[in-house]
């Protein structure tokens, strides 16, 4: 995880008491988050192996701890869901960084509170009992959501402690209780709510969301749970929903209500009430700011997600999704991932086309002697395929339907894996590519991840694409040479869905409302004027557009 769980440090514990903790605290690397929050976890870890009574001077002392590097574990949060491009050694090592403050503060509060439960008569911290819970039920949910990001299988023993904090929360009659988490906290908060979050949460933690998706429905969640009412006996029509409380799972759509006393039945009738409001507004033009989405809240893809978060709680979405049912199949398929690579797959040209920009070396060659030279040919043709053999893969098949297919892939030799991955694939058996996109991620084990791709129906086909400026002349000449404009060709993706309906799949970089493209097409030209996004992934996105003029 981090270089210091190698180690132990000799020295002053800086967690001995309040008065040490506190100017430990203020000593701190005030330019560096990352490392002062390395040493914050550092001493966590060490608190928690120490296995000292857990009296009330060191609930102090963690909780001191807690409330005082809240600010840069935010900060570490926030920097990670911003950078979703960032490497994958990056990447690791800031996820290791936050989960491993979330879970030592996590488990040292659930200590303190398992010692409590043991023993309540004869202890000191009962008066601090209500908040450490809510904390600690917070921590078991951001540990929840965290892994999600990775699309990690979550232990049985995770979701038995969250439900166990809640059960000590009901039986002291607590679990109502306005409850302010933290001195910075904007709202107060409830054990039910926060427990409520978590368990709502889990119905989109199943890999179909990227990592910021899930932090947007997280934020919703968290202003709009105290709406959800948690009842021991199942009500018809009223309860959508259930969690048994004796099991290691999440949350579970009724089927057949039972009787036992470990269930618990969640009545969401005013959250979808809320979440209906809130679609009704944004589309009626208001902030949403204002309605509490968060300052990451973006028309369309926003109002995309939140409709999809009100289909499933108001029920009227099935638990299956599928659009077609996936039968088992074997076979090994090649994959090739970005634009320039896909497009070449699909042409079956290992060059760019016969538009293409010059390269430098080209552009030399015809300086110096008036034409390109057979060895920059070869040169630049064997840069290619290396380029292209580079990001190449073969994935092994697991299952397939009439629209998707699914593979299970070691996630250690592929981990530039995302939802929303554009992919070119080919079985062994075949000559032809196919175009698909990464929608759901599951990790079985550590060496084990299915990934299911959902294909691109009806036609398909590879083009260059040129923005469009009217005053920009057609070439220009070097040694009297003509040559094409200094405006780039871009690779681009032209689908003709089952419909005739044409979208363009291209560069999301490339991409502005009514900005105006020449499509290059085998035989052809034509000018469009772009319109709006259907879908996209990390760095391609799909949209329609109009058809200005064609030769």
């Amino acid at each position: 995880m981090f270089d210091f769980l190698k180690r132990d440090k000799p020295g002053q514990d800086p967690l001995t008491d309040l008065k040490t903790v506190t100017r430990w605290m203020q000593d701190l690397p005030a330019g560096d988050v990352y490392s002062a929050q390395e040493k914050v976890v550092e001493n966590l870890i060490q608190f928690n192996r120490a296995q000292l009574p857990p009296n009330k001077e060191r609930l102090q002392v963690l909780m001191h701890l807690d409330e005082n590097a809240r600010d840069m574990q935010y900060s570490l949060c926030a920097q990670y869901l911003r950078n979703p491009r960032m490497s994958k050694a990056m990447e690791s090592k800031l996820w290791l960084a936050i989960h491993a403050y979330f879970w030592e503060v996590t488990r040292g509060y659930h200590t303190f509170l398992m010692d409590f439960v043991s023993n309540p008569g004869g202890s000191k911290i009962q008066a601090s009992v209500p908040l450490i819970t809510a904390r600690a039920i917070q921590g078991f949910g951001d540990i929840l959501k965290w892994r999600y990001f990775r699309y990690e299988v979550i232990d049985d023993k995770l979701w038995l402690r969250l439900h166990n904090l809640f059960r000590i929360a009901e039986f002291d009659h607590f679990e109502r209780n306005s409850i302010r988490l933290y001195k910075h906290s904007t709202k107060a908060n409830t054990c039910l709510g926060k427990y409520a979050q978590a368990l709502f949460l889990s119905r989109f933690g199943n890999g179909t969301l990227t990592p910021r998706q899930l932090d947007m429905v997280d934020t919703w969640l968290d202003n709009w749970s105290d709406t959800i009412r948690i009842d021991k006996q199942y009500i018809d029509k009223a309860h959508l929903f259930f969690v048994d409380t004796s099991k290691g799972e999440g949350l579970q759509r009724v089927q057949q209500p039972g009787r036992e006393p470990t269930l618990r039945f969640l009545n969401i009738n005013d959250l979808t009430a809320q979440a209906d409001s809130t679609v009704t507004a944004i589309k009626s033009g208001s902030s949403p700011a204002v309605l509490g989405l968060g300052e990451d809240f973006r028309m369309p893809d926003g109002l995309s997600l939140l409709e999809r978060v009100q289909e499933e709680w108001s029920g009227t979405v099935g638990q299956n999704r599928r659009r077609a049912e996936r039968k088992p199949n074997e076979g090994n398929w090649g994959i090739t991932l970005g634009m320039d690579h896909i497009c070449s797959r699909l042409s079956k040209v290992s060059g760019q086309g016969r538009n293409a920009p010059l390269t430098p070396d080209e552009l030399m060659d015809i300086k110096l002697y008036g034409f390109v030279t057979d060895r920059t040919k070869k040169n630049h043709l064997r840069d290619q395929s290396a380029a292209q053999e580079q990001l190449s893969e073969r994935w092994r098949q697991m299952d397939m339907s009439d629209n998707g297919l699914g593979f299970v892939v070691d996630p250690e030799q592929s981990p530039w894996v995302k939802i929303g991955k554009l992919l070119a694939l080919r079985h062994e058996d075949q000559k032809d590519w196919v175009v698909g996109c990464i929608r759901r991620i599951a990790r079985v084990d550590n060496a084990r991840q299915i990934i299911g791709v959902s294909l691109f129906g009806g036609q398909i086909t590879a083009v260059q694409i040129k923005l469009y400026e009217k005053n920009v002349s057609l070439s220009y000449e070097v040694n009297d040479i003509s040559l094409p404009a200094t405006t780039q060709l871009y690779h681009a993706l032209l689908w003709k869905d089952d419909n005739g309906l044409e979208t363009l799949l291209m560069e999301g970089a490339g991409y502005a409302r009514d900005r105006k493209y020449l499509i290059y097409e085998k035989n052809s030209s034509r000018l469009i004027q772009l319109d709006a996004v259907e879908d996209k992934g990390e760095d391609w996105l799909q949209a329609t557009f109009r058809v200005l003029a064609a030769s």
